[in-house]
């Protein structure tokens, strides 16, 4: 039987009918390579992925296929990078940093240990842009561009050029890059041709800032000279540079040479070149003619017909080492640079430096052919391209608002504003040039504006300023409950371990209680059913959890403390459980605004009332009237007290509230808790009755009360109070314990305060005892603001006068004890 043979068959059957497997498809290189040396997962062994990046640049380079991308990470990278490979026609192997010339910081930057350039030796289509590094050194190499690149020399470096051609190098690109402090820009070697030099800015150069030596067919257009250290060359023709291409390029104090050999079929116009001395030295040397103008020139030549050379040019030296010329044009020869340019020429990058498009100047005449207006050189010119930031506060709305007015001149439409405020937070959107911002704490911020045009270039500003609470006066409200865990349907649960509550106390209902724009609130704090020894924190929202703590307690304990809190930024604080859990009552008793009229005036600490030197302890259901006013330093004219209540030799537990007399008792608002064998002690802030009085009240069966005054608030006072993000200003646990009968001086209360209000916690007590805080170099007063007992945290709230210098001394009357102190404001006389 004769076998025929099968004529187009798929390879799937021929694979089915011999049994053998297909061959296996070979995977797509990957677009992109990924260079980041600072990542702990990079390895120079591949894959090169975002998760697994190259260490260096070399290990990409030597790995990079046509068509491939090769992404550099900001950072620095100490490598002699030499590229290895080449792309192909319309496929290049491009090397991007990314870096932008207007943020220098976002440059990768290559800076070799040898000092050795970045190399490229018989490649071709390659493209190097967005890179920090000191020079490039190409031989024999085509279709290479190099672009957008920062090319810096520090003093004392190797002498090359910035970037050198050399050999047979074909349709090499250097645009829009700023060169400065080489030793010579960019120098073309014999052999090369067909090389554009466009769009650069020569700053600070030494030597010619473009060498062309035997190298035909250059283009050198839209390039800016300027800084130069004396008077040089900035354009230099020499051998046979012939049908090179001259035009709108920007120099300052140079000279303009083309030899002999490069005149045929080269075209010199509309270049701007400021003579270096006006008619003592030439500005052009051409074909070994010295001209001291382009009249001249244009006379003998035909060349330069268009050129101008003024006799001085304005830079904006704040843009320094940037050569952009000022937005004020000199009214004696307007255009010199501005709308002034003549036609593109094969190789004109499309936008300039900085990314702008050619954009119409509304105080200079469009001198280009037809009306045309882009501007000489490598810049744009219609302002100082930067984006200014104005911050002013807004403290009537927010403590720690701001508003930004953001003013970027750009010579085109502003497309996005993008904002970041320093604080880890951005915003972004268009038609936003005022923003506005509530920063969680005080502190210093760099606001920082990126806005983007049209065309998706970018201007970069920044602004640093300081961000405080305004100083502020006190209103005093009746007790208003703003937070009961223990209510049926409360909107706040009881507290777990590490739980905390979002406390609104700005609007806790449907009305406002406390004002936009106050600084800070005072409210009375009480833990109850706590099931483990414990603390509450207090501290305002959107801020970190600080170290400090407000309220100690441990199971089953009553225990309230008085509380001097900021706000947050969303009329919020926050209270946070240690351990265990717990039920939180808090009432609000005032508030701390700039327009409120009392202000608060220290006093050194003075006895009101102590009912066990008479033994007559209050009683259960009685009310008891103290003055106040005209007494203990108290004037008449005083709207509030602030005062130490301790209640001592309690009978049963209960309460004991103060109000102001005259008045009837409020329905909230009890400010320390009893306890039989306790001394339990809190700060009370309290507006004084019509007689400047106040009520004292218990509902426990009897209990002594011990009254001590330490300021108030009057519209003749002077102290304006100042919040600060709760700050621990003394911890002696693991320093020195306070023995008995010993005192330590407690420092870092701002400088200039009057008066600190400090958060003062006994812990690890070992006998009875009192603490007292008074102003340093002032005499210790017969007062207590804290009473400690053995084997409980215990904490008070104080209003301590300080010293000048911000310093106050606490002493410790009995058992040791270890003392905490936190600090959360301060009043300064104003």
């Amino acid at each position: 039987m004769r076998i025929r043979h099968a004529v187009g068959l798929s390879a799937a059957v021929v694979s089915a009918v011999v049994g053998l497997p297909l061959p296996a498809t070979a995977a797509e290189p990957a677009a992109v390579l990924y260079v980041q040396g600072s990542n702990g997962a990079c390895t120079n062994s591949g894959p090169g992925t975002q998760a697994q990046p190259f260490c260096t640049i070399q290990a990409a380079a030597d790995q990079a296929l046509p068509g491939q991308t090769v992404e550099v990470a900001p950072g620095t990278y100490a490598e002699d990078l030499v590229i290895t490979r080449s792309g192909e026609p319309g496929r290049p192997i491009t090397f991007r940093g990314g870096g932008s010339l207007l943020e220098r910081k976002s440059f990768p930057v290559i800076s070799s240990a040898q000092k050795q350039p970045v190399k490229m030796s018989g490649r071709h289509d390659i493209v190097f842009s967005g890179f920090n590094l000191t020079h490039f050194e190409l031989d024999a190499v085509s279709r290479v561009e190099l672009s957008g690149n920062w090319i810096q020399q520090p003093n004392g470096g190797i002498f090359r050029p910035a970037v050198s051609i050399t050999g047979a190098s074909d349709g090499v690109r250097v645009e829009r890059s700023l060169v400065s402090l080489p030793h010579g820009g960019v120098k073309v070697g014999p052999g090369a041709t067909g090389t554009v030099i466009a769009g650069n800015d020569f700053s600070s150069t030494f030597g010619s800032a473009v060498s062309v030596t035997d190298a035909p067919n250059t283009v050198i257009t839209h390039n800016t000279v300027c800084y130069q250290w004396s008077v040089s060359t900035a354009i230099d023709l020499a051998g046979a540079s012939h049908h090179a291409t001259i035009t709108n390029n920007v120099a300052d104090r140079s000279v303009v040479q083309v030899s002999a050999g490069s005149t045929e079929g080269t075209v010199l116009d509309y270049n701007t070149v400021e003579s270096p001395s006006p008619g003592y030295i030439p500005v052009y040397k051409w074909g070994g003619t010295d001209y001291l103008e382009a009249p001249q020139l244009k006379a003998a030549t035909g060349q330069g017909a268009h050129d101008l050379n003024p006799y001085s040019m304005s830079f904006d030296f704040d843009q320094f080492p940037f050569s952009v010329p000022t937005a004020v044009l000199d009214t004696w020869q307007p255009g010199i640079v501005v709308d002034s340019a003549g036609p593109d020429v094969p190789g004109t990058p499309a936008v300039d430096l900085f990314g702008h498009r050619p954009i119409d100047h509304p105080d200079a005449p469009n001198a280009g052919p037809s009306g045309a207006f882009r501007d000489r050189g490598a810049y744009e010119v219609v302002g100082s391209f930067k984006a200014d930031l104005k911050v002013t506060p807004e403290s009537d709305s927010d403590p720690l608002a701001v508003r930004i007015d953001a003013n970027p001149v750009m010579p085109t439409r502003i497309a996005n504003y993008s904002y970041d405020f320093g604080d880890g937070t951005t915003a972004s959107g268009p038609n936003r040039p005022v923003e506005r911002h509530v920063y969680a704490k005080p502190g210093n911020y760099t606001v920082k504006l990126t806005a983007t045009d049209e065309f998706g270039a970018t201007l970069t500003g920044q602004q640093w300023f300081s961000v405080g609470y305004t100083p502020a006066g006190y209103t005093a409200i009746a007790p208003t409950r703003v937070l009961d865990t223990r209510e049926a349907g409360s909107r706040y649960p009881r507290l777990g371990a590490g739980e905390t509550i979002d406390l609104d106390v700005r609007k806790p209902g449907s009305a406002t209680l406390v004002p936009a724009g106050a600084t800070a609130v005072v409210l009375n704090l009480t833990a109850t059913e706590g099931t483990a020894n414990s603390h509450l924190d207090v501290y305002p929202s959107a801020a970190a959890r600080p170290t400090t703590s407000n309220v100690n307690f441990g199971p089953g304990q009553d225990v309230a403390n008085l509380v001097t809190v900021p706000i947050g930024p969303d009329g919020k604080i926050v209270v946070r459980n240690n351990s265990g859990t717990v039920h939180a009552v808090a009432d609000v008793l005032g508030y701390f605004t700039a327009a409120a009229p009392d202000r608060f005036t220290s006093l050194a600490p003075a006895r009101l009332l102590d009912t066990r030197s008479d033994a007559t302890p209050l009683t259960g259901g009685t009310p008891r009237r103290l003055q106040v006013a005209g007494t203990g330093g108290v004037p008449a004219g005083a709207t509030s007290a602030v005062l130490n209540v301790t209640a001592t030799e309690s009978a049963s537990a209960g309460f004991v509230a103060v109000y102001p007399g005259g008045t009837a008792r409020p329905a909230a608002g009890s400010n320390l808790n009893t306890a039989p064998d306790r001394n339990i002690a809190n700060q009370v802030v309290v507006p004084l009755g019509a007689d400047g009085s106040i009520e004292l009240f218990t509902n426990a069966a009897s209990s002594h009360l011990v009254v001590d005054v330490s300021g108030y608030y009057s519209p003749d006072g002077k102290g304006l109070f100042t919040p600060v993000t709760p700050t621990r200003l003394l911890d002696s646990r693991g320093n020195v314990t306070f023995a008995p009968f010993t005192s330590q001086r407690v420092w870092r209360v701002p400088t200039g305060a009057s008066a600190a209000v400090v958060n003062l916690t006994a812990t690890g007590t070992l006998g009875a005892t009192h603490l007292t805080a008074w102003a340093t170099g002032t005499a210790k007063p017969e007062t207590s603001n804290l009473n400690a007992t053995p084997g409980m945290d215990v904490s008070n709230h104080t209003t301590i006068p300080v010293s000048p210098e911000g310093t106050f001394e606490i002493a410790n009357h009995g058992g040791t004890t270890d003392v905490i102190a936190d600090l959360f404001g301060y009043y300064r006389n104003q």
